[in-house]
């Protein structure tokens, strides 16, 4: 008789091959039936192999199913497609680089207005790879005289057309899109019913509200196998199509990123066409660097933003609602602070604040501002008033002394400095470049010391510092705001003292009086003008005053002559280690504020 008892040797937790194959051996030499039995030797090695490999498989493929079943463990795209329409999420998909360009040319003008139809193309030049951008709209273009011209966005990317019957006897009839790489802003669903050759356009609507049987409106899903799909309403939340209408989608295929940084455009069509008048090639200039491309969404980016998306519901009411909202409908938005009236300094009641950083472009243009301040009043409370703000941005600057053993490594100086250097940027990407961050400063040192195993330890400075652009040659007041307490226990200054002496303002070099020159605090509060004479800073003049407590650097009637780079550079020195940001400023590191002196020991 076999002994029961024994089921409870059999591990239910390991379920590796061997491991299971052990537990079958285990359970059959306690069978008295098997006793003294050889098993390595027998036949029925085999069949425990056999057992041991379909239980094996059983148990993967059990594991796997049941992960791919909720969207936390989900490793399959399409299943994360599939959990993000249950929770009513449409994952975005590729972005076309978008660029501004001004086409000028003569014509007789016999034929005006000319017609630029929608999709009309310019080729650029990327990397020696050539790319095809095209207009989004149909333009009307005429002149008093022979000269023409329209100024335009374009967008990379050629359009597409599919085409269907609508069959009423198909239930839940979609209408796929043909390729995955679909720009869905570009997207437009026209409807031709009874023969028309006009056809009225449906227009894409992510809610119900609002929705009635005479709705001209279409949804759009992404289907498990990555394509996305049109569906209409019912004729009772949208409009349904009669039986056997034409159902026209056009859109833009993209390659994404690819397209940004074009320059120079070329004109591929007659502007004057088909009355071929053109009697000058046609000039493209340019507005706007084509900016803006992006992939399609991540699975990790799904796996975030489809139940935060399920829980805003249309509305923005917290501040993870306005930041999912926002990150979810533009994808440049690399990163948003969101804060109410009250928190601001004096408070502003009934207001609520967003600073937005967006990639690649310096500062918040006023028509992404006018963009984003639509999108969010449709879905905010009445009684709010949301104001967009550009981000102001707090640097870092690191100068580490890094000690490292030579007699554990054959890397040299330089290879050394390389690696911190980049240790330090990625500490900067996974835990700084965003609103409200903090640096750590004993995390930093740790990150430095981990970065190779000869690294015995640092010894590491930080300061924070604020890009200025005073106008050149004219006397004007600036405020600094670091926002944050500064050393303010260093000795007094003298008006000639030596460059090694500590301080804790100071700025990168600017001429001035005919003087290479710097600012520096005095110690007692006060802001100088500093020149430097052998090894000695000699005071030029005062010009202005620091709040040790608060941080604010106040210049008053601050004259500079020129200066080096896109900007002037301002330092401080924090009182606490820990450094952090405020609400509307994000922190992060450049690369070129990073010094790593490598020093060699024996030991």
């Amino acid at each position: 008789m076999a002994n029961t008892s024994l089921n409870a040797s059999i591990s239910l937790v390991d379920l590796d091959f061997a491991t299971l194959k052990t537990a079958f051996q285990t359970y059959l030499k306690n069978q008295d039936v098997f006793k003294d039995y050889d098993f390595d030797g027998s036949n029925i090695n085999l069949l425990l192999d056999l057992l041991s490999y379909n239980t094996f498989k059983n148990a993967f493929y059990l594991n796997m199913a049941i992960s791919e079943g909720f969207i936390d463990s989900a490793q399959l795209r399409n299943s994360l497609l599939s959990h993000a329409k249950e929770l009513n999420y449409l994952p975005r998909s590729v972005r076309s680089a978008k660029a501004s360009v001004t086409v000028t040319w003569e014509a007789t003008g016999d034929n005006q207005p000319y017609v630029i139809p929608k999709g009309s193309q310019f080729s650029a030049l990327i990397k020696s790879k050539a790319y095809i951008f095209s207009t989004p709209d149909t333009l009307i273009v005429s002149s008093p005289n022979t000269s023409f011209s329209f100024t335009t966005d374009i967008y990379e990317g050629v359009y597409k057309k599919d085409a269907y019957i609508f069959q009423d006897n198909i239930e839940n009839q979609v209408f796929p899109l043909t390729n995955k790489n679909v720009d869905t802003n570009s997207l437009s669903v026209t409807v031709k019913e009874d023969g028309s050759s006009i056809g009225d356009t449906y227009l894409l609507t992510t809610t119900l509200l609002d929705l009635n049987e005479f709705s001209k409106v279409f949804f759009l899903q992404a289907s498990e196998l990555g394509f996305y799909e049109v569906y209409f309403g019912d004729n009772n939340l949208g409009r349904q199509p009669k039986t056997n209408s034409l159902v026209t989608l056009d859109y833009r295929l993209s390659s994404g990123p690819d397209g940004n940084g074009a320059k120079s455009f070329t004109c591929l069509f007659d502007p004057t066409s088909p009355f071929g008048e053109v009697t000058s090639t046609p000039v493209t200039t340019t507005g706007d660097v084509a900016n803006n491309g992006d992939v399609q969404e991540t699975n990790e980016s799904i796996r975030y933003y489809a139940p935060r998306a399920f829980q805003v519901q249309e509305r923005t009411v917290t501040a993870t609602d306005y930041e999912v909202a926002l990150k979810t409908k533009f994808p440049e938005i690399n990163a948003v602070s969101v804060y109410g009236g009250e928190e601001s300094t004096p408070p502003e009641f009934g207001k609520v604040f967003i600073a937005v950083d967006i990639s690649n472009v310096n500062g918040l243009p006023d028509s992404k501002k006018d963009e984003y301040t639509q999108f969010i009043q449709r879905r905010a409370p009445l009684s709010i008033i949301p104001v967009f703000k550009e981000a102001q941005f707090m640097y870092l600057s690191v100068d580490s002394i890094v000690r490292y053993n030579l007699n554990i490594t054959t890397n040299s100086p330089p290879r050394i400095q390389t690696i911190v250097t980049d240790a330090i940027l990625s500490y900067n990407t996974d835990h700084l470049d965003s609103f409200n961050a903090t640096l750590r400063y004993s995390q930093l040192l740790s990150h430095i010391n981990d970065t190779d195993l000869s690294i015995i330890s640092n010894i590491t400075d930080v300061q924070v510092y604020k890009k200025i652009n005073p106008a050149t040659g004219v006397s004007q007041n600036i405020d600094i705001s670091f926002d944050l307490p500064l050393l303010n226990n260093l000795p007094t200054q003298e008006d000639i003292h030596s460059t090694s002496d500590q301080k804790t303002i100071s700025s990168s070099l600017f001429s001035y009086g005919g003087s290479l020159c710097t600012i520096e605090d005095d110690g007692n509060g006060l802001i100088r003008i500093i020149k430097q004479s052998l090894d000695k800073d000699v005071k030029v003049s005062n010009v202005g005053t620091v709040d040790y407590d608060t941080g604010l650097v106040k210049l008053t009637n601050f004259l500079v002559d020129s200066y080096d780079g896109d900007a002037l550079r301002v330092f401080a020195v924090p009182q606490d280690r820990d450094i952090y940001s405020n609400k509307q400023t994000i922190l992060t590191m450049e690369a070129d504020a990073i010094t790593v002196t490598p020093e060699g020991l024996r030991q």
